[in-house]
């Protein structure tokens, strides 16, 4: 019996397929392999093909108002804003719950007049003072003249021109006892002061003395504190007791003697149907519902709303018949149900307790305590636009540059006043614009999670007075200035932006004044950014498969069938494949392959032919 001889390709050559992924006959024999079986290309066929997905898909706007889904998404992408008059809060700027005309943060910018933003007044020193009791209040004077009282350590002071470049303030010392004051509320016609051991005090506006008021009889020389005016009637506390003031003979009666001797009160005020009165203990705090009985008396006070635990209340006010708190934590607006009970909103978060409010027309102003590390001052809400229920708009409003603790807010003809804590009365400047202000707008995403660059940001204000600075802040790096805008009377501009890739983008803009009382008002910005995600590759490869082939002068024999039956593996069971082409390599799914038979062979039905393989890379 003889021995079988082979052909060459038989015999001393490397195998068709080794197992690795990849194939050592590549490129020197065999210009392609695909999962490391190499493959010579049906180069007559025309279908050779190598190329990028598209960048996007077609789309289309069908919405009734055009907008920017009806800009071609195969250009620029758009981002933008043309009013900010839902606040602040909003970080992710167009994530899919986000609302329009909501931004991030801001300092020293108006953003409530709809469709534009400008610079706020600035704030100045009005008296100063290290004392740490700096409570407020404003009474008019039969006359109409507006008094401004401060309590100013043990001395009760009172201005009617705190806004003046040179303000007079005059000391009520006149029936004194000289100590601390703990107190200061008014019933709009009489001032009233509590004193360390010294019970409750009265004075009129403009009056040069204080004399006793409360209690007319009973214990004497207790320290009030807690101050509230509510439904006629005053309130005030000493220790974990709640006393109401001027109602009845004025004798020292007990109105809610809280079994709780660590209970300490903030205050009272005036709701829709009834009175309420804020109290905390350790890590609780309690929201005291008061109703008022047919014959006129009070009802024993039940609690109407206890925040979460941690959350400790240190001021309450009532504004038309809505109740606010203020708390270590932020501020929380609250409606009333049908049983006088307090239905409160989400935290309106702040960097330290907020001690008082004061309102006037729509809005809300607050202390707002260390807003940034550098101020101290007021935040404001408008209560005719809520972001969600029982959640009004909010931003930051008028500050000063100082830390400390804001301790008192009131507003006085049309024009803001608060007192910072060691540092004295500040009062609304609306002789001086601040010299900047900035809005930050939060962050985009262009709605993708994948990568692109900011390529233009256009801006429009009205005729141009001062200048407008942009800063772009990609990912997590930190703003960067793009260019400031200050020609003088123009109305558009349009800064560079980066070409360096980013997932997120955030947009910053300092509006600087004129001139002391003129500046920017800024009406709309818009980012135009480039959508540059990975694109993947697409191969299409027509492949020779015929049993026997010419190549480079040697016969080499594959078995069809068997690599036909490999492509359908490679489809029925994806996974990530090696294509070589040439000295290149690519990661690659194969996604689809066409079977071109163009001729038999031998006597058992086999085919020689053309496969046709689209493959699609998935490399980073």
């Amino acid at each position: 019996m003889s021995v079988p001889t082979f052909t060459l390709p038989f015999v001393g050559t490397p195998p068709y397929f080794s197992g690795t992924g990849t194939s050592a006959l590549v490129p020197d024999v065999y210009p392609v392999a695909i999962d490391g079986r190499p493959y010579m290309i049906d180069m007559k066929s025309g279908r050779f093909q190598r190329g990028y997905e598209p960048r996007v898909r077609d789309s289309q706007d069908i919405s009734t108002a055009p907008g920017e889904s009806a800009i071609n998404p195969g250009g620029l992408w758009r981002r933008g804003q043309d009013s900010w008059h839902l606040g602040a809060g909003q970080e992710y700027a167009d994530a899919a719950s986000a609302q329009d005309f909501r931004f991030y943060k801001s300092k020293g910018i108006n953003p409530w007049t709809k469709g534009h933003v400008k610079l706020l007044n600035s704030t100045k020193l009005s008296l100063g003072s290290t004392n740490t009791n700096l409570f407020t209040c404003v009474v008019k004077a039969s006359n109409g003249t507006e008094y401004l009282y401060v309590a100013d350590g043990s001395v009760l002071k009172y201005s009617t021109n705190p806004f003046a470049s040179s303000p007079t303030w005059t000391s009520v010392t006149t029936g004194s006892p000289g100590t601390a004051i703990t107190g200061l509320e008014t019933n709009g016609v009489n001032v009233y002061i509590a004193y360390t051991n010294n019970d409750i005090y009265i004075t009129t506006p403009g009056s040069a003395s204080v004399s006793s008021f409360y209690p007319t009889s009973g214990t004497a020389g207790q320290t009030y504190y807690a101050f509230g005016y509510a439904k006629g009637r005053g309130f005030a506390a000493v220790a974990q007791d709640l006393y109401a003031i001027g109602v009845g003979s004025g004798g020292h009666t007990i109105f809610y003697d809280n079994p709780d001797t660590s209970m300490r009160w903030v205050g009272a005020a005036s709701g829709q149907n009834a009175v309420y009165a804020a109290a905390h203990s350790g890590e609780h705090s309690y929201i005291y519902k008061i109703t008022i009985k047919t014959d006129g008396t009070l009802d024993v006070p039940v609690v109407s709303l206890e925040l979460p635990v941690g959350e400790i209340v240190s001021s309450i006010y009532g504004y038309l018949g809505f109740i606010l708190l203020g708390t270590n934590k932020g501020v929380r607006f609250c409606s009333t149900d049908a049983n006088n009970n307090l239905v409160a909103g989400s935290i309106i978060p702040t960097t330290g307790p907020v001690y008082d409010f004061t309102a006037e027309d729509r809005f809300v102003w607050f202390g707002w305590t260390n807003y940034d590390g550098t101020s101290s001052g007021l935040g404001r809400l408008d209560l005719s636009q809520f972001t969600s229920a029982n959640t009004p708009a909010y931003a930051t409003d008028l500050m000063y540059s100082n830390t400390e603790a804001v301790l008192s807010v009131t507003s006085l003809q049309g024009k803001r006043i608060f007192t910072i804590s060691g540092i004295g009365i500040i009062v609304e400047d609306t002789a001086n614009l601040v010299a900047s202000g900035e809005i930050e707008s939060g962050i985009y995403r262009w709605g993708i999670p994948d990568r692109k660059f900011v390529a233009k940001v256009d801006a429009r204000a009205e005729p141009l007075v001062g200048s407008i600075t942009a800063f772009l802040q990609l990912d997590t790096n930190g703003y960067e200035s793009l260019d400031t805008w200050s020609t003088t009377g123009s109305t558009e501009y349009t800064y560079d932006g980066s070409d360096e890739k980013t997932i997120e983008a955030s947009f910053k803009f300092v509006l600087n004044r004129a001139t002391a009382t003129t500046g920017p008002i800024f009406t709309r910005w818009m980012a135009r950014a480039y959508a540059a995600p990975f694109r993947s590759q697409v191969f299409v490869i027509p492949i020779l498969l015929h049993h026997k082939m010419r190549i480079r002068e040697k016969d080499h024999y594959i078995n069809v069938q068997e690599e036909l039956d490999n492509l359908d593996r490679l489809i029925s069971d994806p996974g990530i494949v090696t294509l070589q082409i040439g000295n290149t390599f690519h990661t690659v799914i194969v996604e689809d392959f066409e079977w071109t038979p163009v001729d038999g062979y031998g006597k058992k039905w086999d085919w020689d032919g053309t496969a046709t393989v689209t493959m699609r890379s998935v490399e980073n």
